[in-house]
């Protein structure tokens, strides 16, 4: 994992944790700050790892992950450009309780610890987007709890596909693109791969969608929430 040293001056501004910020905030920011470029497989930090701060997608992809003993693992979340992750184990003040691995070349910046804690005390405003990133990830996390808990693996399916629906697309066709490879998908949705492409083979029998390689096409959106929803 290699760090540039890169205009961040001009790059923080840009991304949505500090929108609106001072420049006198952005500066202290930037004073504990670097790039870190990591190609595709890197992992950036396990768990159980100390912090050393908060990290912002760029590029690339992040993939966070549960770990078990033997090997095993459980996505809970897939992290893209202007995303955060990190941020548990800074404020928590301890080791990190996921996985973080780049699914493609990424490009990222790390924020150090001490910085974000002093800004936080600091600035009202970074304070307000720390915290609309965390109650974001806790929504994600209680969606996935209930997705697991009390719907059907089929349910799961569509509503993952209905939830990657581009603007608009409230009836008829639409065309969407998985994020990651259908294993990762599968494990963010606690499906096996194979458990995963059965109810994907089962859509496409019932002329509901159409799958080649990543790229999905949904026949009918009406008829695909009706399927799995009635």
């Amino acid at each position: 994992m290699d760090t540039a040293a890169l205009p961040l001056h001009s790059m923080l501004p840009k991304l949505p944790l500090f929108d609106g910020m001072a420049v006198a905030a952005l500066e202290r920011l930037v004073s504990g700050a670097i790039y870190v470029n990591a190609p595709a497989r890197t992992v950036i930090f396990k768990c159980g790892d100390a912090s050393r701060g908060v990290y912002i997608v760029v590029s690339g992809q992040v993939k966070l992950a549960l770990q078990g003993a033997q090997g095993a693992e459980q996505v809970v979340e897939l992290v893209g450009p202007g995303g955060v992750f990190g941020e548990i184990a800074v404020f928590l003040n301890g080791p990190h309780v996921v996985m973080a691995e780049s699914l493609a070349d990424t490009q990222l910046v790390l924020i150090a610890k001490a910085n974000v804690l002093a800004e936080l005390e600091r600035t009202p405003e970074f304070m307000r987007g720390m915290v609309a990133i965390l109650s974001r990830r806790l929504q994600h996390l209680l969606g996935a709890l209930e997705d697991c808990t009390l719907r059907s693996g089929t349910e799961r399916v569509i509503g993952y596909l209905l939830n990657r629906l581009p603007t608009g697309a409230v009836n008829g066709h639409a065309m969407l693109t998985l994020p990651a490879k259908k294993g990762i998908i599968a494990s963010q949705l606690n499906l096996t791969h194979e458990h995963f492409s059965r109810l994907l083979h089962e859509l496409v029998t019932e002329a509901l969608i159409e799958v080649e390689g990543r790229r999905v096409r949904i026949l009918d959106v009406d008829r695909l929430r009706a399927y799995g929803f009635d």
